[in-house]
């Protein structure tokens, strides 16, 4: 994977209020987001998006689509 040094794709708010918005709907009872959490996921994002961007370009586009996710 590239190493991309200061690239937030994911932010911290907005988690919070899917995990808010998850328990309400599910009754599960999750309240923190722990500090190592998110640049987790902004790790597994990048990954996602480099996989899609190199799909992308073995099926000579210069667009990223749903379908390279």
């Amino acid at each position: 994977m590239i190493e991309v040094v200061n690239m937030h794709l994911v932010v911290k708010t907005q988690v919070t209020a899917l995990v808010k918005e998850t328990n309400k709907k599910k009754g599960y009872r999750v309240k923190n987001v722990d500090g190592s959490f998110i640049p987790a996921l902004n790790q597994k994002v990048l990954k996602l998006v480099e996989e899609s961007v190199e799909r992308a370009s073995l099926n000579q586009r210069k667009t990223l689509m749903g379908k390279d996710i």
